[in-house]
C-alpha cells in the first residue's frame, strides 16, 4: 500500500489516499458534495478528496498557506447507521500541533457510484 498526500493549489483539492491492500481493489465513490470518498471492494474507505479545500477547512483555522505546506496527513472514516464520521488530521511544516477536522455527514446527502 502506498499512501498519497497531495494538495493541488490550482484546483484547490486536497487528496489523502491510504492505498489498497493486496486483497482489495477500488469499488466506487461516495460523493458528498465537497468530499469524495474512495471505497474498496472490502467496504473500507481508503481515500478522501476535499474539493474547495481552503473553503472547507476555514472553520478549522487551515488556510491556503497551511495546505501548501502539508508534510503529512491522514484520516479516519466510518459509516454508522445513517451518518459517515470523518476525522482528518494534517501535519504542516513549522507547526508543532497537528491540525484536526472532525465532521459527521448524513448518508442521505451522499451519492454512491
Amino acid at each position: 500500500m502506498t499512501k498519497i498526500v497531495s494538495y493541488d493549489e490550482n484546483n484547490d483539492i486536497l487528496v489523502i489516499h491510504k492505498g489498497f491492500s493486496s486483497d482489495e481493489k477500488f469499488k466506487g465513490n461516495i460523493d458528498m458534495g465537497e468530499l469524495i470518498l474512495d471505497v474498496s471492494s472490502a467496504g473500507r474507505i481508503r481515500g478522501i478528496e476535499v474539493i474547495n479545500a481552503t473553503e472547507f477547512f476555514k472553520d478549522f483555522n487551515v488556510d491556503k498557506k497551511n495546505l501548501q505546506e502539508i508534510v503529512d496527513a491522514n484520516f479516519n472514516a466510518s459509516i454508522k447507521s445513517n451518518i459517515i464520521l470523518i476525522g482528518i488530521f494534517i501535519k504542516v511544516k513549522n507547526v508543532k500541533q497537528e491540525i484536526s477536522a472532525k465532521i459527521a455527514v448524513p448518508l442521505e446527502i451522499a451519492t454512491f457510484y
